[in-house]
């Protein structure tokens, strides 16, 4: 009977033990689903300015700062009416993120899908900053001929 009471409080320590990790991974993940949602959603709706606010203070991405991001996304914007974002999954590192997705952009006349973080990844790396989630970038600036490629009608950031 001892040895069953002793089984029995290890394997209840080891559950909750385990439960802290899954649950701030779950919490993380609905978090960043959570913002790309609502991208895609002020894209559909053409606010920029929405888009703008999950930016990061420090967003560095492939040479681009948010200056550039905000001109990328108004042109892609230009180009499609809508966007639907699909998660793969999503990696965590300490306090990064780095999303993989299929994003999905329309218009009357094309579809372009964008495997990120490979095709551009723009929107795929994460920082949590004062305990909120932010588009933070690849924090890399542009390897000589780094340039903006077309994939379809779509602008991509290539190296």
């Amino acid at each position: 009977m001892k040895n069953i009471l002793m089984l029995a409080l290890i394997l209840l320590a080891v559950l909750l033990s385990s439960c802290g990790e899954s649950d701030n991974d779950s919490i993380a993940q609905k978090e960043i689903r959570d913002i790309l949602y609502n991208l895609s959603l002020d894209f559909n709706l053409n606010d920029i300015a929405g888009i703008m606010e999950y930016l990061s203070d420090q967003y560095l991405h492939k040479g681009m700062i948010a200056y550039h991001f905000n001109d990328l996304w108004l042109d892609r914007m230009a180009q499609f009416s809508l966007l639907d974002i699909e998660v793969s999954y999503i990696e965590f590192m300490d306090n990064k993120a780095v999303v993989h997705s299929n994003n999905k952009f329309t218009s009357a006349v094309e579809n372009v899908t964008l495997s990120e973080p490979e095709d551009s990844g723009d929107i795929s790396y994460f920082i949590r900053e004062n305990g909120v989630w932010r588009i933070y970038g690849n924090q890399l600036w542009a390897k000589t001929g780094a340039r903006f490629e077309r994939k379809g009608n779509l602008l991509v950031v290539k190296n």
